[in-house]
């Protein structure tokens, strides 16, 4: 895997971080630049999109080679493409990507034939008509028309380019490569209060070996320019991929956006909106060379990840003001949609320090990111504290056994002795209970309380009422 040499030594660093502005003004950026990092294209300018004819996918050509081949005729008119194949070929068009003289590409998987309006292929002695150039009106370039061809089969198709946005046109077969945060460490220097991150990429989609599914299949050779080796897995497909930095959305004479089907290997940090706003930098040495495999481990923001003797690289690490940080990775000629990006922003730093806190504080787990080379840990951990004593616990109260249940078909007789004390032959007859008799007032008692309510019913108040009380406890 390519290492890329550090950007800078100690704080000129820094001052390279703050790059450029977004990419929706760098309009001082190529849209397209023959760097060698997007080889199959000849040109990306807009309304001119060209594929380089040397590099076309697997059984696709130039239309003219078959033409003074005499393997292909077309029609005389400038606006529409027609496409008879003779019947001394020994093959039939799948696809054709119809070139416009100020446009683009426009591409066709199906031919109107006269033997069908959605015929899969053109055969020997069948002509293909009405197909036109991407852009309304604009007449055909026979010249830079391609065809891709397989056998007379129609189980398998050759088709191995999509339509895009503005006659660009994407090859099916390239890779998913996702970058990801790797590692992150502070300053082993203190007080230094700055960061080194790690990054590295998995690969979820490589390439796929082009095998056309006819009766019976059969195997082509890859052709992307970017691609090299020969992959371990013994499949007929390339191990590494070549994608230069180039960022991920220029603009061409400030009218059209990227980053369209060209590669993208691009790095974003927030100090690039305080710099040149018609320039944007792409490079800070990050990997270029990508594997098969994937890299968990591949490049280190702002050197090489080797410590230097004393740690004066440290100096070069990205700082909190720096973020958010972003790596984007699209293979050339891949479609837009297999653009992937891993980010550093705050929020990620701050739940990485708070998992740190809590593994110093014997809080939480150790967290499972490694720690970039040559840096620490944000925090120191500790001791573990002394274990509070737990105190024994309040006995609960048991209540007492009960008796076991008897046995089935037992019985249970339980004796019981009395004893009582025989009172003497003398003491029988008080043993039963006197009668109360009944004993009323005398005559002359019943005269003297008469007299006595009579006297008391003569008083008046408080006088009357000790009268008749005292009349009331007299026999009557």
């Amino acid at each position: 895997m390519q290492r890329m040499k550090p950007l800078m030594a100690g704080a000129v660093v820094a001052a390279s971080l703050i790059a450029a502005s977004s990419a929706s003004a760098a309009i001082g950026n190529d849209y397209f630049r023959s760097d060698g990092g997007d080889r199959a294209v000849r040109n990306a300018a807009p309304r001119d999109f060209r594929l380089d004819h040397r590099f076309l996918e697997p059984g696709c050509f130039e239309l003219g080679r078959l033409i003074s081949d005499g393997l292909v005729d077309v029609g005389d008119d400038a606006e529409e493409l027609q496409v008879r194949v003779a019947d001394i070929a020994k093959f039939s068009v799948d696809q054709v990507l119809v070139a416009g003289e100020h446009s683009g590409y426009r591409v066709y998987d199906t031919f109107d034939t006269g033997t069908s309006a959605t015929d899969a292929d053109i055969d020997p002695n069948q002509t293909g008509t009405d197909m036109q150039a991407y852009g309304a009106g604009d007449d055909v370039d026979e010249g830079d028309t391609i065809v891709c061809i397989s056998d007379h089969e129609d189980s398998g198709q050759n088709e191995p380019y999509a339509q895009e946005p503005r006659g660009e046109v994407s090859a099916k077969n390239r890779p998913i490569i996702t970058p990801t945060i790797a590692a992150l460490g502070v300053s082993a220097l203190d007080p230094l209060n700055t960061y080194r991150v790690g990054f590295g990429y998995t690969v979820s989609d490589w390439y796929d070996e082009y095998r056309i599914m006819d009766s019976p299949p059969f195997l082509m050779d890859w052709t992307d320019p970017q691609a090299f080796g020969d992959n371990p897995d013994g499949t007929n497909t390339p191990s590494h991929v070549l994608i230069k930095h180039r960022i991920a959305g220029p603009v061409f004479g400030a009218t059209s956006s990227g980053p369209g089907v060209l590669r993208v290997n691009d790095i974003d940090v927030a100090g690039e909106d305080f710099d040149d706003p018609h320039f944007e930098q792409s490079n800070y040495g990050q990997t270029e060379v990508f594997n098969a495999a994937g890299d968990p481990k591949s490049w280190c923001l702002g050197d090489n990840c080797t410590p230097a003797p004393g740690g004066s690289r440290l100096l070069t690490f990205t700082t909190q003001g720096d973020l958010p940080i972003t790596w984007s990775v699209k293979a050339s000629l891949a479609t837009p949609s297999k653009l992937r990006t891993a980010t550093l922003d705050s929020a990620f730093l701050d739940r990485w320090h708070e998992a740190w806190a809590n593994w110093c504080a014997h809080r939480g787990p150790k967290p499972s990111l490694p720690l970039a080379p040559g840096t620490n840990a944000p925090c120191t951990r500790g001791a573990a504290p002394a274990p509070v004593p737990t105190p024994a616990p309040s006995p609960v109260p048991t209540a007492a056994p009960q008796p076991a249940p008897a046995a089935p078909g037992t019985t249970t007789v339980i004796e019981r002795t009395v004893i009582q004390q025989v009172p003497s032959s003398s003491s029988n007859a008080s043993t039963k209970p006197a009668k109360k008799t009944k004993k009323g007032a005398t005559k002359a008692q019943k005269a003297k309380y008469k007299k006595c309510r009579k006297a008391a019913n003569k008083k008046r108040g408080k006088a009357r009422q000790r009268a008749r009380a005292k009349c009331a406890r007299m026999p009557h």
